[in-house]
């Protein structure tokens, strides 16, 4: 593939082109080579990522000769606070056992107790799980 990097994005060579009164089918192929570097195309050269890398976010950087993809990590490790939010119990429980304990009803009044304490005790776990930083 020919390309032109223009403002850092990669713009392939076109299919069909009209130059100079002539009109060029196929005007990317390898076979126009000469034509499409006189055109200031490059050859692309792809690269495959890093495996060390979770997220590897693809970019281009040109020479004189040709365009080739590189690769920079885009992976951010999640704080304590995202992995905390992810694995809290819903919310809705607390509200739910809540509800209970305001009820009036002895039972749901002790229903609403232990779900309340089952809650703290989660939520607990995951603060432990995953500390302050």
């Amino acid at each position: 593939m020919y390309a032109k990097l223009i403002n850092g994005i990669l713009t392939p060579a076109p299919s069909n082109l009209s130059k100079n009164n002539t009109f060029y089918q196929n005007y990317n192929r390898d076979t126009n080579a000469e034509m499409l570097l006189t055109d200031g195309y490059k050859p692309v050269e792809e690269t495959l990522p890093p495996t060390d890398m979770k997220q590897p976010r693809k970019y281009y950087v040109e020479n004189e000769d040709k365009i080739i993809s590189v690769y920079t990590e885009s992976y951010v490790e999640p704080d304590y606070r995202e992995k905390r939010a992810s694995e809290y119990p819903d919310f809705r429980e607390y509200l739910d056992a809540m509800v209970k304990i305001n009820s009036g009803s002895e039972e749901l009044i002790a229903e609403g107790k232990t779900q309340l304490q089952n809650y703290y005790d989660l939520c607990l776990e995951v603060k432990a799980k995953y500390p302050k930083e």
